[in-house]
C-alpha cells in the first residue's frame, strides 16, 4: 500500500515522499477507504508551496479529492457503510493520494454505485463550487443571464452544465479564440474572447439584457468588465484567483450601482452546514455525474507510485484535462 506525504512546505518535488507502509489502523470512529480515483487539484500544489488559505503542518497527507469503497469500519461506526462507495470531504483532514486511507467516518459521504469513479472523484470541489454559486447568491430564474470568466476551466464547464439544466443563460469570457471555438462546439452559447473593449463587447452581445450574477475565478479585469453589465446591486462571486490578484471591479460600479462582492470557500460551507445538507448536496451532484449531466475532461491517470510523472503532467503547458491517481 502506498501514500504520498508532504514532509516540508516550499518545494513539492523535493519535499514529497512515497510511503509504502502507512499506518492503516482503523479507530472506533474511523473507516478504511480503498481509493478508486483521486484528483490532482491545483489547490494541492498551492498547499505544498505554502500559498493557500489553509496552511498544512508537515508531515501532511496529500490529496484533497477522492472517491473509494469503505472496506472496514470502526466499532462505533454504522457497519452498513462497509462496501459503500463514498466521496471523501475536501476539508484537508486526510489525504487521498493513496491506495488506501483511514478517514473519520464523519468525513465520508455515501454516493451512488453507478457512474465512472474518475468523474465521481471530482465531485467534491468544482461541481460543488458551481452549484453553490448558482444557488446561494442570487434568486435566479429560468431565462436569467449570468456571466463568468475562466469559461473554459473545469469550474466554468460545470457552471455551463448546471446553468443549462436550470434554464439559465451564460456569457463566458475566455482567453483565446481556440478556447472560444471549443466551448461553442460544446454548445456553450454566448462566448466572448478577452481583449480590448471587453466591457463594451459584452454589453453589445447581451443586447440590452442585464446579468443577475457574475462568477470570478481569474482575479483580473475580466470580472470588472462583466460587472459593468450587472443589474443594480448585482453580485460578483469570487471563487479563485489564477492571477493571484483580488477581483477588480470598477469604483463607479461599486459606488453608483452598488455592485456587491462576495467570496466562496468550500471549507467554510463544510464547517457551517449540517451533515444532512452536506450528504444531500453531494448525493444530488453524484447522481448528476452518474447520469452524465456533469463531467470533466480527464487527460491521464497514474498509479500512486508514478507520482513524479503525474505531477510533471499536471504542470505541462497546454494541458486540457484533469490528471488523476488511479490505484
Amino acid at each position: 500500500m502506498s501514500q504520498l506525504i508532504l514532509n516540508a512546505i516550499g518545494d513539492l518535488d523535493k519535499d514529497i515522499a512515497l510511503i509504502t507502509d502507512p499506518d492503516l489502523t482503523v479507530g472506533a470512529e474511523q473507516v478504511l477507504v480503498a481509493i478508486e480515483a483521486a484528483v490532482i487539484n491545483p489547490v494541492d500544489l498551492m498547499i505544498a508551496a505554502g500559498t493557500y488559505g489553509f496552511q498544512a503542518k508537515p508531515p501532511f497527507a496529500l490529496g484533497t479529492e477522492g472517491v473509494g469503497r469503505v472496506t472496514a469500519a470502526g466499532a462505533s461506526v454504522d457497519q452498513a457503510l462497509v462496501g459503500r462507495r463514498v466521496v471523501i470531504l475536501p476539508n484537508y483532514q486526510q489525504g487521498t493520494w493513496a491506495d488506501e486511507v483511514v478517514v473519520a467516518a464523519g468525513n465520508v459521504v455515501p454516493v451512488t454505485d453507478e457512474g465512472d469513479p474518475a468523474q465521481l472523484a471530482m465531485v467534491s470541489v468544482n461541481p460543488l463550487t458551481a452549484h453553490l454559486m448558482l444557488t446561494r447568491y442570487a434568486d435566479l430564474r429560468p431565462g436569467d443571464w449570468i456571466g463568468q470568466n475562466l469559461g473554459s476551466s473545469t469550474v466554468g464547464k460545470y457552471v455551463l452544465d448546471l446553468a443549462g439544466r436550470a434554464g439559465l443563460k451564460v456569457v463566458s469570457v475566455v482567453r483565446s479564440q481556440e478556447a472560444a471555438d471549443r466551448l461553442r462546439r460544446q454548445g456553450a452559447g454566448l462566448v466572448v474572447v478577452d481583449g480590448n473593449d471587453l466591457a463594451a463587447r459584452i454589453k453589445s452581445e447581451l443586447g440590452g439584457q442585464e446579468l443577475k450574477l457574475v462568477l470570478d475565478g481569474a482575479g483580473d479585469a475580466t470580472a470588472g468588465a462583466l460587472a459593468t453589465a450587472l443589474e443594480f446591486e448585482g453580485t460578483v462571486v469570487s471563487y479563485s484567483s489564477v492571477t493571484g490578484q483580488p477581483v477588480q471591479v470598477g469604483l463607479g460600479d461599486s459606488i453608483y450601482r452598488q455592485v456587491k462582492l462576495r467570496g466562496i470557500w468550500i471549507v467554510n460551507w463544510l464547517q457551517n452546514s449540517t451533515p444532512e445538507e452536506i450528504a444531500s448536496t453531494y448525493g444530488e451532484l453524484a447522481e448528476l455525474v452518474a447520469q452524465g449531466v456533469l463531467s470533466a475532461d480527464v487527460e491521464a491517470s497514474y498509479p500512486v507510485a508514478e507520482y513524479r510523472e503525474a505531477l510533471d503532467h499536471q504542470r505541462r503547458p497546454g494541458r486540457t484535462g484533469k490528471i488523476l491517481f488511479r490505484p
